[in-house]
Parts: C-alpha cells; sequence; structure tokens
C-alpha cells in the first residue's frame, strides 16, 4: 500500500497560498485552551472569547464581507451569494477540543496547547480534532475573497462550540437558520478523512476513503442492582454484584440482528470495479441476492463488522464491598451502545430489559437514534468526491458512516445532504494515535492539501 503522501496530487495549485503564515493563525488557534465539559461550569469562555478574536483579526476579507452572529460561544458567519436562487452551502467543524489527560502533560514532545511549528508539524490540542477545519475553512473562503471570487452561492460557516460533549452549540445555529428559513444545497462536517487498504473489501491493490453519509446513534445504558447486603457467608439470594455480572454478560452475549444498510450497499456498488478478491467479487456481482453472505463477511472483519451492527461495549462498574467477607448492596454499570440505522433506543432498551428481568433496572443516561442518510446522488456529494479525486490520486471514495458522532446531524432539518469528510488525510499512526491523545499533531503537507481541497470545493460549487 502506498503511503498517504504518496496519493497527494496538485500541490503546486494555488501557489500564492501562503501555508507559512496558515500555519501561524492555526497555531494562535491551538494555544486557546477551548476545553469543552459536560459540566459547563468548568468551561472557560475567556478562552472561547480569545479564539473568537484570532479568528475576527485573522481573517479580514471573511470578516469585512461577513455578516457574524454568535450563539453562546459558537460562531456563524454568513457570505451573502449574488444569486439568491441558488441554496446556500454550509462548512462547519467545532471550535471545543478535549481535556489533556492530567499526569501526561510531560508526555508530549510539545506542550499541548504551544501550538508549536515544528519537525514539519503543528502540534498541540485541536490540530487534527479540530481547529485544523475550523481555520483551514476560513483560509479558503479569505483566499477566495482576496482574489476576487465572486460568490454566486451564499456560504455559511457553522463553528460549533460543544461537539465533544453536547451538541448544544449546533443545535443553536441549527434551529436559528431554520427559523430563518434557510434551506441547504449540502453541509459538509469533519469525519471520514482516511485511507485504508481496499483488502478489507476485497480490492486488493486498492485504496479506499469514505465520505460519511450518517452517523451512528449512541446510548448509555444504565444498569442498578441492589440489594440488602450481609455477611457474605449467607448469600442465598445472591449478590447485588453477582446480578450485575450476570446482566452485563447476558447483554453482551445476546446483540440486536445486524443487517446490511442501503448505505452499505452503496458503498460496495461504487467500489465494485475495483473488488477482485473472492468470494466478495462474486458477491458484489449480485449484492442483493448474496445479501446474507455479505452481512456474514463484515461481521466476521475486525474492521467492517461496526457498520452493520449495533456494538456493545460495557465501560463502568462502580465499586463493590468494602471488604471481601461483605456482600455489596446497591450497585451499577453502564454499557455503551453505538446504534446501527436499522436500530432504535427504543427497541433497544425493551431486549436489553426483557434480558435482565426484575432484578435489574435498565435507563438511559443520555442516548439518540441513529442519523438520517444522506442522498448521494446529490450535487454536493458529487463536487466533494471530484475535488477529493483532484488532490487524492488513485483513491476510490465510497459513501459510508461515522461510527461515531458529530455536530452535523443537527442541521438535517435543513438539508438532505449531509456530509462529513475532513481533507487532512494523514498517516494511519498520526490519526490513531493523534485524535483524543497524546501528542496531537498534523503535518504542514496534510495541513496545506486539506486547505486546498477546500478552496477548490468553494470554487466548484460557489463561483
Amino acid at each position: 500500500m502506498k503511503t498517504v503522501y504518496e496519493t497527494y496530487q496538485n500541490e503546486t495549485m494555488y501557489p500564492d497560498l501562503d501555508i507559512h503564515q496558515a500555519c501561524r493563525r492555526l497555531s494562535q488557534a491551538i494555544q486557546c485552551r477551548t476545553t469543552s465539559y459536560v459540566d459547563v461550569s468548568k468551561v472557560d469562555d475567556a478562552q472561547f472569547k480569545r479564539l473568537h478574536d484570532v479568528i475576527r483579526t485573522s481573517f479580514p476579507q471573511v470578516m469585512h464581507h461577513g455578516e457574524v452572529s454568535m450563539h453562546g460561544n459558537s460562531m456563524l458567519i454568513k457570505l451573502t451569494g449574488s444569486d439568491q436562487t441558488l441554496k446556500p452551502i454550509l462548512l462547519m467543524s467545532h471550535l471545543d477540543v478535549v481535556p489533556v489527560v492530567k499526569g501526561t502533560e510531560k508526555d508530549w514532545t510539545y506542550g499541548p496547547y504551544s501550538g508549536a511549528i515544528a519537525d514539519g508539524m503543528i502540534w498541540g490540542r485541536g490540530a487534527l480534532d479540530i481547529k485544523n477545519m475550523v481555520f483551514a475553512i476560513l483560509e479558503a473562503a479569505e483566499y477566495c475573497l482576496t482574489h476576487a471570487m465572486n460568490l454566486k452561492r451564499t456560504i455559511y460557516c457553522a463553528f460549533g462550540e460543544d461537539e465533544e460533549t453536547c451538541n448544544t452549540g449546533s443545535a443553536r445555529m441549527a434551529a436559528y437558520l431554520k427559523k430563518q428559513g434557510a434551506q441547504l444545497e449540502f453541509v459538509l462536517d469533519e469525519g471520514g478523512g482516511e485511507i485504508i487498504d481496499g483488502d478489507v473489501y476485497g480490492a486488493k491493490g486498492s485504496l479506499v476513503s469514505s465520505i460519511c453519509l450518517s452517523e451512528k446513534g449512541y446510548a448509555d445504558l444504565l444498569l442498578e442492582a441492589k440489594s440488602v447486603g450481609g455477611h457474605s457467608s449467607n448469600p442465598v439470594h445472591g449478590t447485588s454484584l453477582g446480578h450485575l455480572a450476570k446482566a452485563i454478560t447476558a447483554i453482551a452475549e445476546h446483540p440486536l440482528p445486524a443487517r446490511l444498510s442501503e448505505l452499505n450497499k452503496a458503498a460496495l456498488r461504487t467500489l465494485a470495479p475495483k473488488i477482485n478478491q473472492e468470494p466478495m467479487k462474486t458477491y458484489v456481482s449480485s449484492i442483493e441476492t448474496h445479501e446474507n453472505a455479505i452481512l456474514d463477511y463484515y461481521l466476521n472483519s475486525e474492521e467492517l463488522y461496526n457498520q452493520v451492527s449495533t456494538t456493545i461495549a460495557p465501560t463502568m462498574i462502580c465499586e463493590g464491598a468494602q471488604a471481601g467477607n461483605v456482600m455489596p448492596q446497591n450497585m451499577w454499570a453502564v454499557i455503551n451502545f453505538r446504534l446501527a440505522c436499522h436500530d432504535s433506543i427504543d427497541t433497544l432498551l425493551e431486549a436489553c430489559s426483557k434480558l435482565v428481568g426484575d432484578e435489574i433496572k435498565c435507563s438511559y443516561i443520555q442516548a439518540n437514534d441513529a442519523s438520517a442518510i444522506s442522498r448521494y446522488d446529490s450535487y454536493g456529494y458529487q463536487k466533494l468526491t471530484e475535488t477529493l479525486q483532484t488532490f487524492f490520486g488513485g483513491v476510490s471514495f465510497i459513501p459510508n458512516l461515522v461510527t461515531g458522532s458529530t455536530d452535523a446531524r443537527n442541521y438535517e432539518c435543513i438539508c438532505d445532504t449531509v456530509l462529513r469528510y475532513g481533507p487532512f488525510i494523514e498517516e494511519g499512526e498520526i490519526v490513531s494515535k493523534g485524535v483524543h491523545g497524546t501528542n496531537e499533531r498534523i503535518s504542514i503537507r496534510a495541513y496545506a492539501q486539506g486547505i486546498r481541497s477546500l478552496i477548490h470545493l468553494i470554487q466548484q460549487t460557489c463561483k
């Protein structure tokens, strides 16, 4: 398999793009400690204001031509186009970052909020998730406006404040736009942005990357067990810990039925000409005929099984008794689910409650269904694909889903084409260890290519 950087092409396009200054501006953004928390009392509003000021001073053309509205710490910028018959597009990302794990600060090569530009990289929390996209969107818009591009189509730039926690910022901006009567041509948010070996799908020798059109649902299921406790010498009715363990095991061993979605099928149809290995070569010759076999193939793949199933991950359990000879009383555990599009939080709760019986109380801490599946026959999907093919050669782009969650789902109320793809394609190790991890960073080369991609997308859709 080629390295990711070997797929880069047209790196000389937009030769007057000042990458040095773009990196400096991203560095300034990283230095703003815009950490979001579920407990909003912990949020440092001053750091968000600091970041807003960096944006306002860094992009004079955007500020001159744009109409800025604030929604809490979230920022919405409207660049009005000349042709009001064209539906606007919305380019989005988020301003917040996850906390740095206490005690790991010394493990960073460069400080987590240093914004250091060194070793061909830009370092710090938000470099890859995802202040890079915030600032790349603004860099692209600034470049187009500086070069006197006549925007025919209106562009919205929406930057939420709490994607990593509660998604309230994006919800407020989406509600505001809906109230204004906005109907969007397409939305582009983070997601996808990785290149994998096509061998996973039976397409040996191919490179594959996913443009995500949906995202899985999310549920934290709380299991509660109660008992009187007492001395461990008389466990005639069992213990709360024992009941809880049985409940966790029962749920973990009885997943909801998996199913091949229409999005899965669309991905295979797109990739079919490149699939050259059996059994998938035979399977994709008639997807409907071989649907059950394809489903089994996915379920037996470490990389693919979560695309067709609701996943189950027990994540938390409270401490038991204070001594080995004492039966615990009230105990609880949490199981995290990522829901496939064919399942719902209602059916999941019903199934889990039946599995654990009357000994265990089941309830949600938080839960939401999977998002809608956006159109992959749309103008936005076509233009994004063409743009990515311009800058990343030899890669097959397929429709797919995000197995996590983003802010993008909040805009489904005003758009039927919600795309998730961050064009900052990095080597796998940088992505896997950097996102939410120690030594988060992005290469200058990847950042520059992402900016070029967004300039091109704006030119192709708004000029």
